[in-house]
């Protein structure tokens, strides 16, 4: 019996482990958080898709077998609705496989290195060795297959120009929120800087405005208006939340600072001095009490720093899939096609990326995305191992 461990433990890393078990693999989930642990981050957040995108079939069909009490298939949940209803009733279904509190520090293979036994069948007669921190202590576990699904929330990009970090900004890192903090309880009723120009930044200055916060929104681009709004937007949830994001902004109930990038941050009596300067050079400066980064997400590459790993120069996602992405730069994402495994491995044998992780740095990524990307590798496995 095959051996395959998943790492992370949310919607794609559970869809995985499910059909892996189905196929007659011997499964491992190795999560370093709790179950879900991305999603209970923005469990505040309400989805502008409906739940039908966000499960799979098999998910769904497990659960009405179990008889679990499903939303309906056009509820638009929160994270944490999502969490609750749909992921934790699928994982208690296979709970002996998860091992939470358990990070994945490095993955190898046994003896062998790096450089050794480049595209030769050698490489792949060694098992993978998984180096991995839990409360216990360290450990070694060995698998045959990997499928790292670990995700890229967490790793958040940094607010400076070139996508670096600015002078400061680890010294003001208790005033900056980076991805999508609970606006309400977190930084309501305050001078805030919102950075970024997609809809977590959207979501965080509609939210903001609801209160008695002064908000300021500072994006890269020199737009009118910071976020698109699509014509007959098939998703009616996200067309209002650009609209009323805008109107915002239109209706100078918020400040927006565009064709900017921030230079410095500097802390000063609970303030934030924030430095920035246009696309001229010209310098300006705004006064603050917290910073909201949705400057989006990159993906963790060390982990993989000891495989033979193909990464994209431009989003550090899987290399083939990155070169078919590129073909449709700019379409939205409930248009992008669905690309198969073989855009999904790696040089490295038996080690495949899925999920958001493999898009890298590139937004337009769906779950159902992930959960085809899912069978489409288990079929690529079963038609290896029959050849």
């Amino acid at each position: 019996m095959k051996r395959i461990a998943i790492i992370g433990a949310g919607p794609i890393g559970l869809e995985a482990a499910l059909t892996a078990l189905e196929r007659g693999y011997e499964v491992a989930v190795y999560e370093r958080g709790t179950i879900a642990d991305a999603v209970r981050q923005w469990a505040h957040v309400r989805m502008f898709s409906p739940f039908e995108m966000n499960a799979s079939p098999r998910g769904l069909a497990r659960l009405r077998d179990s008889g679990a009490d499903l939303p309906a298939p056009a509820a638009l949940l929160t994270g944490a609705e999502f969490r609750e209803r749909y992921l934790l009733p699928l994982a208690a279904s296979i709970r002996s496989r998860i091992h939470e509190n358990c990070a994945v520090a490095a993955i190898g293979r046994s003896r062998r290195l790096k450089g050794d036994f480049i595209a030769a069948p050698e490489r792949n007669a060694a098992p993978f060795r998984l180096l991995l921190h839990e409360e216990a202590g360290e450990r070694i576990a060995l698998t045959d297959i990997v499928l790292d699904c670990s995700g890229t929330f967490g790793q958040s990009n940094s607010l400076g120009d070139g996508g670096i970090p600015v002078p400061g900004e680890a010294a003001c890192a208790d005033q900056i929120h980076y991805g999508i903090p609970n606006a309400a309880q977190d930084v309501a009723g305050r001078r805030v800087l919102v950075v970024g120009a997609g809809h977590s930044a959207a979501t965080m200055v509609r939210d903001l405005a609801e209160g008695e916060s002064e908000i300021t929104w500072l994006i890269r681009r020199d737009r009118a208006v910071p976020i698109g709004e699509l014509a007959d937007d098939p998703l009616p949830e996200r067309s209002l939340l650009a609209a009323a994001a805008n109107r915002l902004v239109r209706e100078k109930q918020v400040r927006l600072i565009a064709d900017a990038s921030i230079d410095s941050l500097a802390s000063t009596d609970g303030d934030v001095e924030v430095r920035w300067s246009d696309s001229t050079g010209k310098l300006s400066k705004i006064t603050v009490d917290q910073i909201i980064a949705a400057t989006g997400f990159r993906p963790d590459l060390t982990l993989t720093r000891e495989l033979q790993v193909q990464t994209c120069w431009a989003t550090e996602g899987t290399y083939p899939l990155a070169a078919s992405l590129l073909g449709e730069a700019g379409t939205d994402c409930l248009t992008t096609s669905l690309f198969g495994a073989e855009t999904l491995r790696h040089p490295e044998p038996g080690f495949f990326t899925l999920g958001i992780k493999s898009y890298g740095r590139a937004p337009n990524f769906l779950l159902r995305t992930g959960y085809e990307q899912v069978e489409s590798v288990l079929n690529y496995l079963e038609q290896q191992a029959a050849a």
